[in-house]
């Protein structure tokens, strides 16, 4: 008989699928985005930047993206996603979920890490 090579298959390899969140304002207004399962809490707020890439990026109209970011916070239920290598995964997030922006009460504390 001749050899019999086995080829292995990783399914870690595969591409994560992709889900849609549902990001709501504090207008009361929301707005789709689009990530893979295994995106960071980073790449969720690079999806919502993103998703803005419309607005003006000088000007009275332009957004401060730092400024966002260090006086609001992305929510998941009760979670704060505060931690920008944190897997949205880690948090239970699956497609069709919302999330939302906190205002951070204190200046001194950031979700802009």
């Amino acid at each position: 008989m001749g050899s019999f090579r086995r080829r292995t298959f990783s399914y870690d390899k595969l591409p994560a699928e992709p889900i849609r969140l549902s990001v709501l304002k504090l207008d009361g207004t929301s707005f789709d985005v689009n990530v893979t399962s295994s995106a960071t809490v980073r790449d969720l707020k690079l999806a919502i930047e993103t998703a803005f890439s419309h607005v003006p990026k000088k000007g009275p109209s332009k957004i401060s993206w730092p400024h966002v970011w260090g006086h609001f916070c992305l929510c998941y239920g009760d979670q704060k996603l505060v931690t920008d290598t944190e897997c949205i995964g880690s948090y239970g997030m699956k497609d069709g979920d919302e999330v939302l922006y906190l205002i951070i009460p204190s200046f001194h504390d950031t979700c802009y890490r």
